[in-house]
């Protein structure tokens, strides 16, 4: 029974699969759109001179893709030269050069269901 059930947990896995993509929304104003597509095998930049976010849905829509999640990332980013030492005889606190950037990306995740049969 146990030999039997594997076999069919096999075949099962086989008959059936889903396709994935991210779609990270870098920039969007009124020239359009930035974004980057993971497909889990390469990330690609692309733009789009429409700054709609429901026409890129409609045209992922298309491809075959269905909407699955919404989701907002808070990106935090650090950058500059933050000293190593305190230097005590010139008492110049304002040596230190670094730049906090706060970035609230959307990403959409797009599924394609493959039913073979």
């Amino acid at each position: 029974m146990k030999k039997f059930m594997f076999l069919l947990l096999l075949i099962f896995n086989y008959s059936y699969s889903q396709e994935w993509l991210v779609v990270s929304i870098i920039n969007q104003n009124s020239k359009g759109i930035k974004y980057e597509v993971d497909n889990g095998e390469k990330i690609s930049k692309k733009t789009t001179k429409n700054p709609s976010l429901v026409k890129l849905i409609h045209s992922f829509k298309e491809m075959g893709y269905d909407l699955s999640n919404i989701t907002q990332i808070n990106q935090i980013d650090l950058n500059g030269v933050f000293p190593l030492f305190n230097n005590n005889a010139n008492f110049n606190f304002q040596t230190t050069n670094l730049n906090l950037n706060n970035n609230l990306r959307t990403n959409l995740w797009f599924r394609k269901e493959n039913k073979e049969e």
